[in-house]
């Protein structure tokens, strides 16, 4: 269970176009025990396909749980860095 506040480590995800918005996000891989629907906030640069295609995979070292008031709980990257892996 997410709880709003804590801290996850090393979080393998990727990008991908989210067809509600049209827009590239990103997401966590299967099989880490966090929900793959969640998306992680980080750099604009990462959501950029001319720079990093649909579906390249990253490593968020370490991200929060967060919830705005009103809106779904979403992950945020630590200084909203990835690593490319």
């Amino acid at each position: 269970m997410l709880i709003v506040g804590n801290y996850i480590k090393n979080i393998k995800c990727e990008s991908f176009l989210d067809v509600e918005t049209n827009r590239i996000r990103i997401r966590p891989l299967d099989n880490q025990g966090i929900p793959t629907d969640l998306v992680i906030e980080c750099l604009r640069e990462y959501r950029k396909t001319n720079v990093y295609p649909l579906g390249t995979t990253f490593l968020a070292a370490d991200v929060k749980v967060c919830q705005k008031p009103i809106g779904r709980i979403y992950l945020r990257a630590k200084d909203q860095l990835l690593t490319r892996l």
